[in-house]
């Protein structure tokens, strides 16, 4: 049986972030966390294409099935509170933003985040943090605050779209997971 290369770098990627995680905690340390598979879509403006430049995009999404060793919610929504902003092509580019997540149970979580990307791979990373304002309006959190935020995301985005004027839509896919060490 033929592996998809996509799934295979999936695979091969949160193995590696796995074992290195793993070696990495220090002695007595005592991880939490879980994660969720993410469904949503970017919408871009000035989206990524052949040439390097940059861009800005807005997210929204869903995500579901999560598993957790805390009592993280098994659903949430999952959206940008502001334009992210990105720079790069649709084969290499790096971004960050502000993610709000609303849990099943009405709880915040707000993530603060960078993105790496290569072809169809996308690797967040990111820090739970306590506030955020937009405009008057200022969100908190609720719960998970201070985890880490992990994700390996594919993004599909059209390839017409890429070789021309710009990525105007994209869905993104994906495992995204919380994680804290005490």
């Amino acid at each position: 049986m033929r592996v998809p290369p996509r799934l295979a770098l999936a695979t091969a990627t949160l193995t590696l972030a796995a074992g290195a995680a793993a070696l990495a905690l220090p002695a007595g340390a005592s991880p939490t966390g879980g994660g969720c598979y993410l469904y949503g879509t970017a919408k871009f403006v000035h989206g990524p294409n052949t040439s390097s430049h940059a861009f800005s995009y807005t997210f929204s999404g869903v995500l579901t099935s999560c598993q957790s060793n805390t009592s993280t919610p098994y659903y949430g929504k999952i959206a940008t509170l502001v334009p992210a902003k990105g720079s790069g092509t649709c084969a290499n580019n790096t971004g960050s933003g502000v993610a709000l997540v609303t849990w099943a149970n009405k709880k915040l979580t707000i993530v603060s985040y960078s993105t790496q990307s290569a072809g169809a791979e996308v690797v967040l990373q990111g820090k739970v943090i306590p506030s955020y304002k937009v405009g008057k309006k200022v969100y908190r959190t609720t719960l998970d605050n201070g985890d880490a935020a992990l994700g390996n995301l594919g993004f599909d985005a059209s390839p017409q779209e890429c070789a021309g004027s710009g990525v105007k839509t994209a869905s993104i896919t994906g495992a995204a997971g919380l994680d804290r060490t005490s």
